[in-house]
């Protein structure tokens, strides 16, 4: 058995917890459980993926005849040690994952022993908050101030007191306030009276109760979402994995992605082209180089951006709003191009269903809008990227058209 992936999306939440026995509320357990099968789709032959039920025949074999890694599936209680791996992969590290698999962590490669994953200190929360991001942002800010086309105007704060905050923002009335350990989209508020978006004295109040500050920064002209994918060796080298250009909903959170992007050619996409990208994520990796994360991570990590339209009402790039010291699901949209033609385009996404409608909604999908295979290639059509279910109330899926 070579890695083992492991699905567990409500990392930053246990992180804010801080406690070995935290579980998550009943709803983010199930969407765990139904969207386990999803670390397949970047996991290689001989991985195993925990998931506690195997995936339909029907549905694996087609993935696998589009490409899909020849995969071990097994449910967590099977997870005993002695058990031979070379890394434990779960979406996310947490003192709770630590504890959880303990049992088995002496069974791991040579390599991963010496990896920073493989203990748990109290250092690692903190580096796995937002104040990280904030150090970065300065870095890069200071260091890049008179840079064409990368600029951060004004690094995220931490701010520990709702008095402080309130003064801060009559200063910045528009602005983004963001828990420290929170997922990208998720523990949010933002303040914007142009568009009836008040200031939540209690939100305010209870996030920093509850978590003992909270960041802020100016509210940005955002024009458009992506993150950069990047992997973190264990000599301290980063490595450019990729973009993935992602969809929100309007409230910030993430429901899916763009699969070959760009879909037309416009400004935006005359301005986001390969050479500003790779200049951007240069500039990234240099930035984050500075804070040596490879004392306290190892693997990839999904760094959120924004293109937005600077004071003169030109197209800029903040190269790093948030960071996820983690697997992300940009890993998984930078993944999908290989199982799609390249004269194809796509989007998938991410929803909830009410009980037996999971299946409804796939068996709908495939009669209405049929795939079709070209050299064992998607041309056009949906597919589901999460089996059948019954009992499902979260689901994944790809269209893809020409």
């Amino acid at each position: 058995m070579n890695h083992i992936y492991i699905y567990n999306p409500t990392s930053e939440m246990a992180l804010a917890n801080g406690t070995i026995s935290y579980m998550p509320p009943k709803n983010l357990q199930k969407f765990e459980e139904d969207l386990a099968f999803l670390p397949s789709f970047f996991a290689s032959n001989e991985d195993a993926v925990i998931i506690n039920k195997n995936p339909d025949e029907e549905f694996l074999a087609l993935w696998q005849k589009l490409g899909l890694s020849k995969l071990t599936y097994l449910p967590v209680n099977e997870l005993k040690a002695p058990i031979k791996y070379n890394y434990l992969c779960p979406w996310s590290w947490n003192q709770v994952v630590h504890h959880k698999f303990k049992s088995i962590l002496p069974y791991g490669s040579d390599d991963f022993k010496s990896s920073p994953n493989y203990n748990w200190n109290p250092e690692h929360k903190d580096f796995f908050s937002r104040n990280t991001a904030n150090r970065i942002q300065k870095i890069i800010s200071q260091s890049f101030s008179n840079h064409k086309t990368v600029y951060i105007p004004t690094p995220a704060i931490n701010i520990h007191t709702y008095d402080e905050l309130i003064v801060w923002l009559e200063k910045n009335p528009k602005a983004i306030i963001k828990m420290p350990w929170s997922s990208s989209g998720r523990g949010i508020h933002i303040v914007n009276n142009d568009i009836n978006k008040t200031t939540n004295h209690e939100w305010i109040k209870g996030a920093i109760k509850q978590q003992g500050f909270v960041t802020t920064e100016p509210l940005l002209d955002k024009v458009f979402d992506f993150s950069f994918q990047l992997n973190i060796k264990q000599n301290g080298e980063i490595e450019n994995l990729g973009y993935s250009f992602f969809i929100n909903d309007k409230k910030g959170h993430f429901i899916g992605g763009n699969i070959n992007w760009p879909h037309k050619q416009d400004e935006l996409s005359s301005f986001l082209n390969e050479n500003t990208l790779k200049e951007a994520s240069n500039i990234l990796i240099e930035g984050i180089k500075t804070i040596n994360p490879h004392h306290f991570y190892e693997g990839p990590i999904g760094v959120d951006a924004i293109v937005y339209l600077n004071k003169n009402n030109e197209l800029r790039i903040h190269p790093c709003v948030d960071f996820n010291w983690r697997y992300n699901m940009g890993l998984i949209n930078i993944n999908l191009p290989r199982f799609i033609e390249d004269t194809s385009i796509g989007k998938w996404f991410v929803d909830s269903f009410k009980p037996e409608e999971w299946n409804l909604f796939i068996n709908k999908n495939n009669k209405e809008k049929p795939l079709i295979l070209t050299n064992n290639k998607i041309s056009s059509g949906f597919i589901n990227m999460t089996p059948p279910n019954s009992n499902a109330k979260f689901g994944v899926w790809m269209e893809v058209f020409k």
